[in-house]
């Protein structure tokens, strides 16, 4: 069973606070792992980040973008810190408010996985900080394209053309670019059945003539 993202916030002894979302999913975790190391695609999967550039380095990623859900640009390096026996990577960026995101694949009581993102930031006690507009509201819609991808890949992945059109077509897209895609395809896929309803009447209107 899957289930859409849960997000919690929360601030430890280490004067740190987090955001944190999680789905379950009916996969293997050595798979979600696999498909989660490869950054470029997971963050292209955010439905509010416009990616402009994506460069992999020895030590790390450096990428710039802009977040929609703050209306601010992005331009950081990306340190990589993985733990495979763990199923855990750690993202630590050089610069901008976030200061981290944790990425964990725990086995589930129920059959499957789940996947735990964890975003961290330094406290701010007040409202009135102007920091507060820099905190990244795309985790839940993120975590949730995330879960809505990998069950598409389980249900429709064997189609061919299904894997390039999803994970390389589209996510190179700016967000707001897919979405009129998604709504021309839906229009077009919508007008064609009403085409195919209007046509099987005439056919059945002369069958009775």
């Amino acid at each position: 069973m899957s289930h859409k993202p849960d997000a919690t916030a929360d601030t430890d002894t280490a004067q740190e606070d987090r955001a944190r979302a999680e789905i379950s999913l009916p996969i293997g975790a050595d798979i979600l792992f696999e498909f989660i190391s490869d950054l470029e695609r997971l963050f292209r999967l955010n439905p509010h980040l416009e990616i402009e550039a994506w460069q992999q380095m020895p030590d790390g990623e450096r990428f710039a973008a802009l977040n929609e859900t703050t209306g601010r640009r992005i331009e950081t390096f990306i340190h990589v810190e993985t733990a495979a026996q763990q199923r855990a990577i750690l993202l630590s960026y050089t610069d901008g408010l976030k200061k981290a995101t944790t990425l964990a694949v725990e086995d589930s009581d129920r059959h499957g996985c789940r996947l735990v993102v964890t975003e961290h930031y330094p406290v701010i006690e007040y409202l009135q900080d102007s920091r507060v507009a820099e905190v990244d509201r795309s985790l839940v819609p993120w975590v949730d394209a995330i879960r809505r991808h990998l069950l598409g890949r389980q249900r429709w992945g064997w189609l061919p053309g299904w894997r390039w059109w999803n994970e390389q077509f589209l996510p190179r897209m700016a967000p707001r670019q897919r979405r009129i895609v998604r709504m021309i395809i839906w229009v077009s896929v919508i007008e064609f059945v009403i085409f195919l309803f209007v046509a099987a009447i005439f056919w059945l209107e002369r069958q009775s003539s």
